[in-house]
């Protein structure tokens, strides 16, 4: 696919050959938070790293570098399968413990207890190349997500106790069977919010005593200059769909929805989880990107359009256009990748993915969508 090169002040924009003069027809624009209208590498990013790392310290007495843990976060994104920072962390702090002996990790096993979180570590494993070991593991992911990785993580394990002690470690976890109600998704929120706002957000105790959460460090990237291009351009029709829960979207971003978006039209991690009964037992189905679920609740909301646009900044929400696409919907892909952890490998998957343009951030759609 061949696409015309645009140099901005923010960095290069690239359309698609073919889709230059169909810009014009857009009339609904939906988005993503994270990366695209929110910088969120100084919160989400280094919570699924201090996650991964407060784990493996308390269980291995070990943490890895900031460095290897982005290249992983990275690599996980890529595959279109992780939109949920819960699931990247999960995937890490298993594939790091699955390369440890049957020894090892039946003392980790047998000293755990259900809910408590160790005070020490409870092995100390030597400095070992876990950089190799991790990546060669990641490289199987794909993008059916959690399902890949525990598949390869079974057959690393050709023994079959080393593998029941791994299941003993997540059952610890309690990820993802308990869905957000485990130890590992408490204390990403922790880190995440602060222990003071996740109290008074869960109602529970906090875990750590952190004072301030790494919500903080989020900035907000769209100017509302641009925003009110978009709605005027769009006659209002502006919608979100994220993975993010609504009460962090409206902590950072404010006044920002009331002023701009249309409300029917923002899905949040809440809309696309869905809840049954099956024989008295309650169920949870997430429809997380790239399930194009969201998706079609937030353009069903922005009808009559001719033609919609959906702005995000991973491969899942270049997959989640593509199966909306699939099941009847007329939206293009637009990827930003300023903010993300690797902007070239970014842009080289984006034009794999044949996006119908790939601009740097949420900013220069004035430009794209203006002509």
């Amino acid at each position: 696919m061949q696409y015309r090169l645009l140099v901005t002040s923010k960095g290069k924009l690239f359309c698609r050959s073919d889709m230059v003069n169909a810009f014009k027809d857009v009339d609904a624009v939906v988005m993503d938070i994270d990366g695209t209208l929110v910088d969120t590498l100084g919160s989400y990013t280094k919570a699924t790293i201090k996650t991964v790392n407060f784990f493996l310290q308390k269980l291995i007495g070990l943490t890895v570098s900031d460095n290897l843990l982005n290249k992983a976060i990275h690599k996980l994104r890529l595959t279109g399968g992780f939109n949920n920072d819960w699931d990247t962390t999960y995937v890490i702090i298993m594939g790091v413990l699955s390369g440890l002996s049957d020894k090892e990790l039946a003392k980790i096993a047998n000293s755990l207890e259900n809910d408590n979180i160790p005070s020490q570590p409870i092995i100390s494993v030597r400095k070992k190349d876990i950089s190799s070991y991790l990546m060669n593991l990641l490289s199987s992911v794909n993008n059916s997500g959690l399902d890949s990785i525990e598949k390869e993580i079974r057959e690393i394990c050709c023994r079959e106790s080393k593998y029941k002690h791994l299941e003993e470690i997540k059952r610890f976890l309690g990820y993802p069977s308990k869905f957000n109600e485990n130890i590992l998704a408490a204390v990403f929120d922790e880190i995440y919010y602060g222990s003071k706002l996740y109290s008074k957000l869960t109602g529970r105790k906090p875990l750590l005593g952190s004072e301030e959460g790494l919500i903080k460090n989020e900035k907000i990237i769209v100017n509302k200059s641009v925003l009110n291009f978009l709605k005027n351009k769009t006659n209002g029709k502006l919608g979100i769909v994220t993975g993010r829960p609504r009460i962090s979207a409206e902590i950072v971003l404010k006044d920002i929805f009331e002023d701009f978006f249309k409300p029917e039209a923002l899905i949040f991690f809440e809309d696309v989880l869905i809840k049954t009964n099956e024989k008295g037992k309650d169920t949870f189905n997430l429809l997380l990107k790239p399930d194009p679920y969201g998706l079609k609740l937030s353009l069903k909301a922005l009808e009559p359009c001719i033609l919609a646009a959906y702005v995000g900044d991973s491969v899942e929400d270049a997959l989640m256009v593509q199966r909306a696409n699939e099941n009847g919907e007329k939206v293009v892909f637009i990827g930003v990748y300023r903010y993300t952890l690797d902007l070239e490998s970014t842009i080289r998957t984006f034009m794999k993915m044949n996006a119908a343009a790939i601009i740097p951030t949420v900013n220069e759609l004035k430009i794209l969508l203006g002509g």
